[in-house]
């Protein structure tokens, strides 16, 4: 891989399977899937990892496997970070301790990509 750490890797792996039970949970589920995100999502790995996903053949959604998303989480970043109430409201109502992971992971990847944390939320407390 091109200029990831390990910790990089690890720390979207664990911001996935955090958010993995939030999803199908939103008004909409599992709409926020879509194939642009897959498109972007492989571009994403030929562009920062010089990794080429494989398509599945799938109808719709180039990277949906039979589990769901074929492409590890930090080949598809926003996908991984996407959260319907995080998104819509900026918190998860009535779970304090999940927002503060969520967003503890958000800033620590942040911080390894960028090298600063740039923590706006609408949620305080």
């Amino acid at each position: 891989m091109i200029g990831v750490s390990d910790a990089l890797v690890a720390l979207y792996a664990e911001m996935a399977a955090h958010t993995r039970p939030e999803c199908g949970q939103c008004r909409a589920p599992l709409s926020c899937c879509d194939a642009t995100y897959c498109h972007m999502a492989i571009n994403h790995a030929k562009d920062h990892y010089a990794v080429d996903l494989p398509v599945t053949g799938h109808p719709t959604l180039p990277l949906m496997g039979e589990g769901g998303c074929t492409a590890a989480p930090h080949f598809r970043p926003i996908c991984t970070l996407h959260v319907c109430c995080i998104t819509g409201l900026g918190f998860k109502p009535g779970d304090a301790p999940w927002t503060e992971k969520y967003f503890d992971l958000r800033d620590r990847i942040n911080e390894l990509n960028y090298g600063r944390v740039e923590h706006l939320t609408a949620f305080e407390g």
